[in-house]
């Protein structure tokens, strides 16, 4: 099992008929000071599994991990996988809304996509400080 996309976004939906809709990627938070709340983001990951380990659900968990290596978001849950048409690879999409997330400090952060215990992706991102941009 492997991620083929795995990003941050603004926003995303699944369209009925299967297609996938990002928008407003992003690996940079701008903040003026700390600590920050950013109201609004979507963990957004597909992931691609041999047919042979379809269709069944798996365990997943999610983490936010800080530049020091500390869980600062954890959630798990299950994905489930359809069944996959022979010769096809099956195709899972996840998205996650994430509301109100605060940020203790400025640095670097990485979100982490497990599946079974086994990471699958990673996602890098910066909370950066803005600077203060006053006209004269």
């Amino acid at each position: 099992m492997r991620a083929t996309v795995a990003v941050i976004a603004d926003y995303a939906n699944i369209e009925q008929s299967g297609k996938l809709n990002i928008l407003g990627i992003f690996n940079v938070i701008n903040a003026l000071q700390i600590p920050c709340t950013h109201q609004q983001m979507n963990l957004i990951v597909r992931l691609v599994a041999d047919p042979i380990e379809t269709p069944t659900a798996f365990p997943v968990e999610i983490q936010m991990v800080d530049e020091d290596g500390r869980v600062i978001l954890g959630l798990k849950g299950e994905m489930n996988f359809p069944h996959a048409p022979p010769g096809e690879l099956a195709t899972a999409d996840q998205i996650v809304g994430l509301h109100n997330v605060v940020f203790e400090k400025f640095g670097d952060y990485e979100f982490k996509f497990m599946v079974r215990d086994e990471c699958v992706a990673t996602i890098p991102f910066v909370v950066r400080q803005m600077q203060n941009q006053n006209p004269a």
